[in-house]
């Protein structure tokens, strides 16, 4: 109700086809009633999932991968028709990765979240030391427009696997209304456990001012910083996986064509939506005019939504259309600042008139304080620049605020992890582009302006848990040597106990024992 006493309906969301502009949907923002709704659901599917083994939520999502299996195809259409991508991009980097990091754990879930026993310190003989990994509570993945279900699902697996239920507020420009919706019930998963909130920047901050045990936030650095700060204040922990500006490194020895294949597939796929794109090529010179030119004459033959077959046959289309309106504009000014600076656009360069094809765009003769090599692009743009030797490269690589992902490329394989592990970013791929991400053991995540945080892998259960520490000690009436009443001989001992406890060697571990003894028959005679 609004102050007049009327009934306020709460606003809607407008949901289009990027590829038509058709209006596919409109779909109303959840009010604070219906938000609390949501928070009791999930907190009643927490009962139920804290009680629940490692094996028995594995199972729960054996019933969602049964679904994926049998209906994939038609969610990736679903994807398609909101995103404008192409069906293969939908089903490869979709569908394909919910089912492959479901699998995963299926196998090794188990084992990663059983109780670990840790050593104890001399000073604790006697003692057991265990790590358990508990659930959090209600978890709040905020997920963005351009992976709608991979980014979704894939934090949500993990937090479901840890023990936790979830409330999902997907990005107002993606949402696929209906789609978790119809998997849940047609898969008889557990009810409460994974929730839809259809919201835009207003919904959620009611969705985190009710205090969710998390946020995963996936999206810009800007959002992010805004969701860090309103979650500050409530002192919920957040991890945040954000844009990347990330860097292909050449060296003269790669293989060519492979290295040249790879690049396209790198900046392109998805037309370029992808926080991990290549958007930074740095190709060694000797071998930097061949590069570029095989590149410029490949990338002209992908085929596009502008190319009759493209349109003609979705199944042969490589590249779809950007998704947002807003996003094209960015890149639009970017290219226009760059190229006012010098840069220069090889191919590409331009939309189709005023639709969302935006076709594979290479630039070359720029500086590292032009927007287009700076800046997050976020589209299907690359740029391409050489380098003398692998200092230089390394340096060129790191020298952006983003530190999300990158490749190297080199038959020296040496060289190529020397070079990796130069580089100041979360995840590098050796002679293959955004390879760590198709890898559902290895943690994903990013450092600098990327965010922080990791999921995926076994630290990707990790972030959604309450990691606890326990100690077992035996219930007898003896005290500890370091517990009151504190004496001048007490200290002594503890003096040389820490001594020879620390200075290591054989004879020094028999002096720390024989210390311990001497410490345990004093506390029996001196107590309290």
């Amino acid at each position: 109700m609004n102050n007049t006493g009327e009934e306020h309906t709460p606003p809607s969301i407008k949901v289009k086809n990027p590829r038509t502009g058709q209006l596919l949907y409109e779909v109303a923002e959840p009010t604070p009633e219906e938000v609390d709704r949501l928070y009791d659901a999930a907190a009643a599917a927490f009962g139920a999932l804290r009680s629940m083994t490692v094996r028995q939520r594995l199972d729960e999502l054996l019933k969602l991968k049964a679904y994926l299996l049998e209906h994939g195809e038609a969610v990736a259409r679903r994807i398609v028709e909101e995103t404008g991508k192409s069906i293969t991009d939908a089903l490869v980097t979709e569908i394909f990765a919910v089912l492959d990091i479901i699998d995963y754990y299926d196998k090794h879930a188990e084992r990663i979240l059983a109780d670990k026993k840790a050593p104890s310190p001399i000073m604790l003989l006697g003692k057991k030391s265990r790590i358990v990994y508990e659930p959090m509570g209600t978890m709040l993945i905020i997920s963005p427009w351009n992976y709608p279900f991979n980014l979704s699902m894939l934090p949500f697996v993990c937090a479901f696997v840890a023990g936790n239920p979830v409330i999902l507020k997907p990005s107002k420009e993606t949402p696929l209304r209906g789609v978790t919706e119809e998997m849940i019930e047609k898969s008889g998963f557990l009810p409460g456990a994974l929730q839809v909130a259809y919201a835009s920047r207003r919904a959620a901050d009611l969705l985190i001012d009710k205090k969710p045990a998390k946020i995963f936030f996936t999206g810009s650095v800007n959002a992010g910083r805004k969701v860090m700060a309103r979650a500050a204040e409530l002192l919920i922990p957040v991890e945040l996986e954000l844009g990347g500006k990330d860097p292909m490194i050449v060296f003269d020895d790669a293989n060519l064509e492979r290295a040249v294949n790879g690049a396209l597939w790198g900046a392109f796929v998805n037309s370029g939506q992808t926080c991990t794109s290549i958007e930074r090529i740095y190709v060694q010179k000797k071998i930097y005019q061949p590069f570029l030119d095989m590149l410029k004459e490949k990338a002209e033959r992908i085929v596009t939504l502008n190319h009759p077959e493209g349109r003609a046959d979705e199944h042969a289309l490589t590249m779809g259309c950007m998704t947002a309106d807003f996003q094209i504009r960015e890149i639009e000014a970017q290219l226009a600042a760059s190229v006012e600076q010098g840069a220069r656009i090889v191919t590409g360069g331009a939309r189709e008139a005023d639709s969302h094809v935006f076709p594979p765009t290479i630039i070359t003769d720029t500086t590292s304080d032009m927007p287009i090599q700076c800046r997050e692009s976020f589209g299907p743009v690359v740029t391409v620049t050489p380098f003398a030797d692998e200092d230089e490269a390394a340096r060129l690589a790191n020298e952006s605020p983003y530190g999300l992902s990158a490749s190297v490329w080199s038959a020296d394989v040496d060289r190529a992890w020397r070079v990796a592990r130069r580089l100041v970013t979360g995840n590098v791929s050796i002679n293959n582009a955004l390879a760590t991400q198709a890898n559902p053991a290895l943690p994903f995540g990013g450092v600098k302006d990327s965010g922080f945080g990791r999921y995926k892998g076994a630290e990707g259960l990790y972030a959604f848990s309450n990691i606890k520490s326990i100690l077992i000690d035996r219930n007898t009436n003896r005290l500890e040597a370091y517990w009151f009443p504190y004496s001048r001989k007490k200290y002594d001992l503890l003096l040389a106990a820490l001594n020879a406890v620390f200075r290591g060697g054989i004879i020094n571990q028999v002096r720390a024992a024989v210390i311990a003894l001497k410490l345990e028959r004093l506390s029996r005679k001196r107590r309290l």
